[in-house]
C-alpha cells in the first residue's frame, strides 16, 4: 500500500440483507455499531419498502449511523457490496468491514482484526483483508483457513493457534472480512456476474494474483450460518455438512465450472475444488429430500458453467 494509516482507523460496516429477520439481523447491527463508525444496510429485498430495517435502524443504539440503501430488487450479493463500499467510500472510511445478515461477530471481533491487519501489513507489506475465524451455527464446526504449505501439492486447512495466531490463508469468507480502502481499490470490486457464491474466492484469488497476502485472525471469532440447514454424511466416516436448496445449489456449481475457466484461480485450488464439488453433488443427491430439483439445477448449473451463462437465474 502506498500510504501508512497514521490517524485512529475508521470502519464502515457492509451488511448485505435479503428478506431479513428481525431476531438474526438486530444483534448484529447492535453489536456493529458498537465496532465501527457506522453501518450501511444494502438491502437486496425485491420491493420499495421494508419497515423491518427501518424499525430495526430507529430502535439501535445510534440510529443516526446507520444508513439503509435499498436496491429494490435482488441484484446478488457481488453488486450490493460494490454499493455499499462506494457509498462508505464517498462517506470517507479507512476500512469496510463486509457481513451476511445472518453472522454474529465476538464483542471485540473488530478490534482484533484491526491489531491484525496492522501487525501483517508490517510483516508482508500488502495485505488485501484479513478475516476471522467462525463457527457455523448449523453444524456446530469452527472452520480452519485454507492455506498452502510447502511441499504439498494441494492445499491444506489450518486452524490459529496461540504459538501462529495469524494465517497466511488462500481465502476468506466474505462475512466479516476486512478490506482497506487502498487494497479494494487496486484488486478492483467484487465480481458481480457471479451474483452469489464463490464472489469472495474469486475476489481473494484475484489479490493473491496481485501479490497481496490474505490473513486469517486466531484471536477475532464470528458465529455464520452456512448453508440453509445441516445433515449427517457418510464419507469414510460420519461427518455434518451444510445443505442447500437446488437454486443455491446451481449457483455454486456454475460459478465454480467458471472459475476453473479464470486463469488468475490457483489451479491446485481447481483440482482440490472439483472432488469439494463432487462431494457437494453427492451429498444433495443421496441425503436431501428434494433430489429430483437437486438433480435438474445441478446439471443446468454446470451447463451454464461451461457456456458462461452467467448473472441471476432466470
Amino acid at each position: 500500500m502506498s500510504e501508512q494509516i497514521t490517524h485512529a482507523p475508521t470502519v464502515t460496516s457492509i451488511v448485505v440483507t435479503y428478506y431479513p429477520e428481525a431476531s438474526e439481523l438486530t444483534p448484529l447491527l447492535e453489536r456493529l455499531l458498537q465496532q465501527t463508525d457506522r453501518v450501511i444496510l444494502v438491502d437486496n429485498t425485491p420491493g420499495s419498502h421494508n419497515p423491518i430495517l427501518d424499525s430495526i435502524c430507529a430502535e439501535s443504539i445510534a440510529r443516526e449511523r446507520c444508513i439503509i440503501i435499498r436496491l429494490q430488487e435482488n441484484l446478488g450479493i457481488a453488486e450490493a457490496l460494490n454499493t455499499g463500499c462506494e457509498r462508505a467510500r464517498e462517506l470517507g472510511t479507512d476500512f469496510f468491514l463486509l457481513s451476511d445478515q445472518d453472522s454474529l461477530p465476538d464483542n471485540d471481533m473488530v478490534a482484533h482484526l484491526l491489531e491484525c491487519y496492522r501487525i501483517s501489513r508490517q510483516r508482508y507489506g500488502k495485505v488485501a483483508a484479513v478475516g476471522p475465524t467462525y463457527t457455523d451455527l448449523h453444524t456446530g464446526l469452527t472452520y480452519p483457513f485454507q492455506t498452502q504449505i510447502a511441499g504439498r501439492f494441494f492445499y491444506s486447512h489450518t486452524l490459529p493457534t496461540d504459538e501462529h495466531p495469524y494465517i497466511d490463508a488462500l481465502s476468506l469468507i466474505t462475512s466479516g472480512t476486512l478490506i482497506p480502502v487502498e487494497a479494494l481499490s487496486e484488486v478492483g470490486p467484487m465480481r458481480q456476474d457471479l451474483f452469489m457464491d464463490y464472489v469472495d474466492i474469486e475476489w481473494c484469488m484475484r489479490a493473491k494474483h496481485l501479490g497481496f497476502k490474505l490473513i486469517g485472525c486466531g484471536s477475532a471469532r464470528m458465529s455464520q450460518r452456512l448453508g440453509e440447514s445441516s445433515v449427517r454424511v457418510w464419507y469414510f466416516g460420519w461427518r455434518n455438512e451444510s445443505l442447500y436448496g437446488p437454486l443455491r445449489l446451481y449457483y455454486r456449481l456454475r460459478n465454480f465450472v467458471a472459475l476453473t475457466k479464470d486463469p488468475k484461480i490457483n489451479w491446485r485450488w481447481k483440482i482440490r475444488s472439483s472432488w469439494y464439488s463432487l462431494g457437494l453433488i453427492y451429498t444433495h443427491l443421496i441425503y436431501s429430500n428434494q433430489r429430483r430439483a437437486i438433480a435438474t439445477y445441478s446439471v443446468k448449473g454446470i451447463t451454464a458453467g461451461f457456456k458462461h451463462k452467467m448473472g441471476k437465474y432466470s
